[in-house]
């Protein structure tokens, strides 16, 4: 199972997609939404 993580930086919150690669945003709680919805439409 995928587990989100990532690091703020003076840009915002770059979190790590379950690809592999990057993605900047404004805040971690974003990203967790994000992945979240990532998740469950890869569930779908």
């Amino acid at each position: 199972m995928f587990r989100p993580k990532g690091y703020f930086t003076s840009n915002g919150y770059i979190g790590f997609l379950p690809d592999g690669s990057r993605m900047i945003f404004p805040t971690q709680g974003e990203y967790e939404e994000y992945i979240r919805d990532c998740s469950s439409a890869d569930a779908a």
